[in-house]
C-alpha cells in the first residue's frame, strides 16, 4: 500500500475552541481491505474523492457507498470501511460542539451517522470542488479555514462557544464525576444534561465515561504502562470495570484492541 498523510493543526484561539485539525490522506491499494474505525469522540466534515467506499455501521441495516462530501457525527459503536484502489481524503476534526456552531444544528441529529454534506449546507459541496482543485496542501487548508470562519461569523451560536468548550475541553474530565462537575460550576445537574445533550449530543454521564475511553485508548498507543496501569491512569475502579466500559465503545477488550491495532489510534486494518 502506498500511502502519505498531512495534517494541520490549529493555532488560533477561535480554531482551537472546536477545531481539533485538518487532516488529508492520500492511499493507493490494490487489494479490498477493511478498515474499523473505533470511536473517537469526535466529528468530521469529510471531502472524499476517492474510489467507491463502502460504509457499514451497527445502526445501519444496509451498506451505504460514502457520498462524495459527508458529515460524520460522534460515534459510539466502531465502523468499517470497505476500501479498494485509490483513497484521497481530506478531513476536518472537529470537538463535537463544532457541529452546533458551524451548522446550528442539534449535534444528536450527526450521532453514529454519516450525513450527505448537500443536505445539510449547501456550500460543502462547493467547497470540496474547489480544495480539490489546489495541489497544495497549505491552499486547501486557507480554503477551509477561510470557510470555517465565515460560518462562525454567521452563527448564531458563536458567542456560546468559550463558555461551552470551558465546561467540556479545558480539563480532563476522566477521573470527574457528574455532581462534582456540577458543584464546580455552580450548575444544577438537570440544567448540565441539558447543556450536555444540546452541545455533546449525550447525556453528561456518557460524556464522562466516553473520556475514560479515550484516556486508556490513546494511553495504549502512548504509554509503555501495563493494561492494569492504563485503566487505573485512565480512571477506571479495577481491570474488569477497564475491561467493560472499554468494550462498551470498541466492542473488543483492551488487550483485543492493543494486539490488532494500526498505528493511528482507534483505526484496525484487516485484508477482506
Amino acid at each position: 500500500m502506498i500511502s502519505s498523510t498531512k495534517i494541520y493543526v490549529p493555532n488560533s484561539h477561535t480554531e482551537k475552541y472546536f477545531i481539533r485539525n485538518i487532516w488529508s490522506v492520500n492511499e493507493l491499494d490494490t487489494c479490498e481491505r477493511i478498515e474499523t474505525i473505533l470511536p473517537k469522540g469526535n466529528a468530521e466534515i469529510i471531502l472524499n474523492n476517492s474510489d467507491k467506499i463502502v460504509y457499514l455501521s451497527s445502526g445501519i441495516n444496509t451498506p451505504q457507498v460514502l457520498p462524495a462530501c459527508f458529515i460524520n457525527g460522534v460515534n459510539f459503536k466502531p465502523v468499517k470501511l470497505i476500501k479498494n484502489g485509490q483513497q484521497q481524503f481530506i478531513g476536518i476534526q472537529l470537538n463535537p460542539i463544532g457541529l452546533k456552531v458551524l451548522f446550528n444544528i442539534s449535534v444528536k441529529e450527526f450521532n453514529n451517522k454519516v450525513i450527505d454534506g448537500n443536505s445539510v449546507c449547501g456550500s460543502l459541496n462547493t467547497l470540496r470542488n474547489i480544495v480539490f482543485s489546489k495541489n497544495s496542501f497549505e491552499e486547501q487548508v486557507y480554503l477551509i479555514r477561510k470557510w470555517i470562519h465565515y460560518r462562525i461569523a454567521v452563527s448564531k451560536f458563536y458567542h456560546k462557544l468559550i463558555e461551552v468548550n470551558e465546561l467540556f475541553f479545558s480539563k480532563q474530565l476522566n477521573e470527574t464525576t457528574v455532581r462534582e462537575l456540577c458543584i464546580n460550576n455552580h450548575l444544577s445537574e438537570r440544567h448540565m444534561r441539558r447543556i450536555a445533550g444540546e452541545w455533546l449530543g449525550m447525556k453528561t454521564e456518557t460524556f464522562i465515561s466516553y473520556n475514560k475511553y479515550l484516556t486508556a485508548l490513546h494511553l495504549m498507543h502512548n504509554s509503555t504502562k501495563n493494561l492494569t496501569q492504563i485503566g487505573m491512569e485512565a480512571g477506571y475502579f479495577d481491570q474488569s470495570h477497564f475491561i467493560r466500559e472499554f468494550k462498551s465503545f470498541a466492542d473488543i477488550t483492551p488487550k483485543e484492541y492493543k494486539a490488532s491495532y494500526y498505528s493511528v489510534p482507534g483505526h484496525i486494518i484487516s485484508n477482506v
